[in-house]
């Protein structure tokens, strides 16, 4: 017996070609897919006219047409608006014909099959991009203050596209901070830089088309350098809480170590024998990078007075890598300002100087003692010292100087302490031996 099936239930029960629909619920699901799949993707437009219009005065003819921007990684369709031309140039009028043909190069460079869909991101997601693929390579000290910039850089642009920050938004922005958030002029410069820093890199990628201009920036103005005095030093090591902090305030004074390079000295990179210690990491928040500038890689001589500090200190060391350490690891130098050099200069009477005051001491004392301009910037790990002739034709590394300085810092340092502990009737122990 053959059964006819009408054309309305055939339909539902076979496919659209007569066969039977097996597989209705994986069409269903492959459809969805297409249809997802169609929504991700733009049609882009070809052979676009365009439209050309007058602006709301009457005045001006405007031109709009279509362009296609890559926004967060997804083809976007964005609608382009330019002004073409006055409607009147002195007593003749400019048609709308003539303003099609104004038209026609933007139209020519949108229609092109080769035009290039332009990358777009927000402020802030590139943001997140330049901190995970470029910030990550810094050092750590460079990482936590330019994240503090990058903070600032989100509160003002955040959910802007990156194309769309112009000089003017960056002039403002740095008015903003100079008047309203009171920053110092130093602070402003720095944040600016940050901002060429990651405006450079979007460039790179093709998220902008030209980098930023430079801005009207404030002037530093020029500040006396914070230097401690020779008979500060010498009362803040005659007055030192402990053993560990008079070899530090020692080796900070003859030697003008930035704070980071103080706080990164390790047992291996002092030769007592030979006198001398190699400059070659840096600690900040206890972790352990390179030091500010390949120059700050250097090798000082160190007085005898200082190698009997030293001596002693490597003992009390034993079986760590750090030479100042606390649980086993190195100082946290910032929180040592805090709990300990800070009390001790009010203690005393001393300016409230930071670290970099020692770095200014030991410049200030070299220079009095007529050490060679040359073996100051050896020693003090700069790139120049200023002098065309004698960064050029200066020669080589010359270690004899280095180690006459070193004997001449030594000397003096010890002179004045010798004279305040006498005043103060304060005598060193045995485990930190002057020389006489």
């Amino acid at each position: 017996m053959i059964t006819v099936i009408p054309t309305l239930e055939r339909r539902k029960f076979f496919g659209k070609a007569g066969s039977l629909d097996k597989t209705k619920s994986a069409t269903h699901s492959r459809s969805a897919k297409q249809r997802a799949k169609k929504a991700s993707v733009i049609k882009r437009k070809r052979f676009q006219k365009g439209s050309v219009y007058m602006n709301l005065t009457k005045t001006m003819w405007l031109g709009a047409f279509t362009l296609y921007e890559l926004r967060n990684g997804v083809e976007t369709r964005v609608r382009r608006q330019v002004t073409l031309a006055p409607i009147r140039k002195g007593d003749e009028k400019v048609s709308k014909r003539d303003a099609m043909r104004l038209l026609q190069p933007y139209l020519d460079t949108a229609n092109a099959p080769t035009s290039e869909v332009k990358k777009t991101m927000t402020v802030s997601a590139f943001l997140d991009v330049w901190e995970r693929d470029y910030l990550s390579l810094d050092k750590p000290s460079t990482q936590v203050v330019s994240r503090v910039y990058t903070r600032r850089m989100r509160t003002q642009w955040g959910e802007r596209d990156m194309r769309s920050v112009r000089a003017g938004d960056v002039q403002s922005f740095i008015t903003l901070l100079m008047q309203e958030h009171k920053l110092a002029p130093r602070s402003v410069r720095n944040i600016w830089k940050a901002i060429s820093r990651v405006w450079n890199d979007a460039l790179t990628q093709g998220y902008i088309d030209t980098a930023l201009p430079r801005p009207k920036l404030p002037r530093i103005p020029k500040k006396k350098a914070k230097a401690f005095m020779l008979a500060d030093v010498a009362q803040m090591i005659v007055k030192a809480p402990d053993d560990e902090w008079r070899v530090f305030l020692w080796l900070a004074a003859e030697t003008g170590l930035r704070a980071g390079e103080l706080a990164g000295v390790r047992l291996s990179d002092i030769d007592l024998e030979a006198g001398k210690l190699t400059v070659n990491v840096s600690v900040f928040q206890k972790r352990e990078q390179a030091p500010k500038t390949d120059n700050a890689l250097r090798i000082l001589a160190l007085s005898p007075q200082l190698v009997s500090l030293l001596r002693s200190q490597i003992k009390q060391q034993e079986g760590s890598r750090w030479l100042f350490t606390t649980n086993a690891t190195p100082w946290d130098i910032d929180a040592k300002r805090r709990s300990t050099l800070t009390p001790l200069l009010k203690r005393l009477g001393i300016p409230q100087f930071g670290y970099h005051a020692f770095r200014h001491f030991n410049v200030a004392l070299m220079d009095a003692l007529r050490v060679p301009l040359r073996t100051i910037q050896e020693r003090i790990g700069h790139a120049v010292t200023g002098s065309f002739t004698l960064d050029v034709y200066g020669g080589k590394f010359d270690y004899e100087r280095n180690k006459e300085a070193a004997i001449a810092l030594g000397a003096e340092i010890e002179k004045a302490v010798v004279s305040t502990s006498t005043t103060a009737k304060v005598t060193f122990g045995a485990a930190l031996p002057l020389a006489s």
